[in-house]
């Protein structure tokens, strides 16, 4: 929450209400961005609506001079991306701080829970692993707070198309090529269903709060978005 003029105003966690009930609705729909369930999921399945030209392939360059004894029946295949838990967020040079922490979150009363502390970021956990070849990763935070003017966050207004953010996590690490950075009404949030899409080809977006506060109603006018594409 964000106190400005001397009134407490739930600025940060009112400009993700939205999300919050968006992500419920489509988490108590699709079985395939349910953590409790994707558990159960290989970690290399394909949702059957994706058009399988879309699906990995390996090139002739790639393939092995000898081809190897096929996988024993039942066994499972080794995924083909390192798939992973996101721990820190890196905004390059758009940042005063180098990196963020990630933490796990969920939707808890129609709201999604993110850190108190503006510094760190959320990682929704219904939706895609960071490297993962399909579905969205969501990570959203709060642009200030009482004691922080200026989250890690609010350092998206910087980021512009062709920047190179990364995610990491376990040794692992996904860098994404910034296509998209915007301010959609607040109010248009929970119907732009396509930004929690898990059913595409894998990105990542990012929200925070924007725009001007509006001091009456408690809150930012605005939602910063922003989208990338996963590289190499």
């Amino acid at each position: 929450m964000t106190r400005r003029g001397g009134r407490l105003a739930a600025g940060t966690l009112l400009g993700v209400l939205a999300v919050g009930l968006l992500v419920a609705a489509q988490a108590a729909s699709d079985p395939a961005t349910d953590p409790a369930r994707r558990a159960d999921r290989p970690a290399t399945s394909v949702s059957p609506s994706v058009s399988p030209s879309v699906s990995p392939s390996v090139s002739p360059s790639d393939a092995p001079d000898e081809p190897g004894p096929p996988a024993a029946t039942g066994q499972a295949l080794p995924p083909q991306w390192p798939e992973f838990e996101p721990g820190q967020l890196s905004l390059g040079g758009a940042a005063d701080r180098v990196t963020a922490d990630v933490d796990p979150v969920a939707v808890e009363g129609g709201t999604l829970g993110l850190p108190e502390d503006a510094d760190r970021v959320g990682w929704w956990r219904g939706g895609s692993l960071a490297g993962a070849p399909f579905g969205t990763v969501l990570v959203a935070g709060h642009l200030d707070s009482d004691t922080d003017p200026a989250g890690y966050l609010a350092s998206l207004a910087a980021v512009v198309p062709g920047d190179v953010v990364e995610l990491t996590g376990e040794g692992d690490r996904q860098r994404y090529r910034v296509t998209r950075n915007y301010l959609l009404p607040r109010a248009d949030l929970s119907a732009r269903s396509d930004l929690f899409d898990q059913q595409r080809p894998h990105r990542l977006v990012m929200i925070t709060c924007g725009g001007a506060y509006d001091v009456a109603a408690g809150h930012y006018q605005f939602n910063r978005i922003v989208v990338a594409r996963p590289v190499g």
